[in-house]
């Protein structure tokens, strides 16, 4: 498949078994967002193409970011609750709507998420504005929006400017996009009804292995990009 000639392209992803789907009700809050409007689970894998993609679990690490790519809450670990599904189908998919190189081992942040909207919490899906997250290549998939409006995708030039493409991704489907040479981000979302309503995500950060976003020296970086 692959990108088209912007650095994106729009799926359908493969549907989600039960028990994937019941975890969404289980994850933990996200306790780095300044507010209570994210659930968060994160691990960290490799990804290998054997006759077919592969997912290898990397032993838990903490959840990293530069300041440059994040001035909220970069320059820090984070400690997150580790996933409890296997996400290869979505992956899978993911692999092959970016063109992922099949002789190249990858290195993959999977994280899902739930933001929620209700009377008392809002529902900002993006607190760090427009960004770039300093992969190679991205993937956001929605696996359910619920009683909600907005949570609209915008891709962006690199030198500022309006969108170049707006979409709002509905439940099974997901964007692919090349994280170097965009900016990329979602707009808050809004409850229906007093009971609330939440959107369901995945996201990925997909790098070649000898880029990797994880280990200990990949660790320090975060840390020192701090006095930076």
């Amino acid at each position: 498949m692959g990108l088209n000639a912007q650095g994106f392209t729009i799926i359908d992803t493969p549907p989600l078994d039960e028990h994937t789907l019941s975890q969404f009700e289980n994850l933990p809050l996200d306790p780095y967002t300044g507010s209570s409007q994210r659930y968060r689970r994160f691990s960290q894998f490799r990804l290998v193409h054997d006759g077919q993609w592969k997912l290898e679990l990397l032993p838990h690490r903490h959840f990293a970011q530069p300041r440059q790519y994040n001035d909220l809450v970069g320059g820090q670990l984070r400690t997150l609750e580790p996933l409890t599904t296997d996400p290869t189908p979505l992956i899978a998919a993911g692999a092959e709507a970016l063109g992922l190189d099949e002789g190249t081992v990858w290195q993959l942040n999977i994280h899902q998420c739930r933001v929620v909207s209700t009377p008392d919490v809002k529902g900002v899906a993006a607190p760090e504005g427009p960004h770039r997250d300093g992969h190679h290549f991205g993937i956001v998939a929605v696996t359910r929006r619920h009683n909600i409006s907005g949570g609209e995708t915008h891709l962006m030039p690199l030198d500022g400017g309006e969108p170049f493409f707006t979409t709002t991704l509905q439940d099974g489907q997901a964007i692919a996009f090349d994280d170097r040479v965009m900016f990329h981000h979602v707009t808050d979302i809004h409850h229906l009804t007093e009971e609330g309503g939440h959107r369901d995500v995945w996201l990925v950060a997909v790098n070649p292995w000898e880029h990797r976003r994880y280990g200990e020296e990949y660790e320090a970086e975060v840390l020192a990009s701090n006095a930076s």
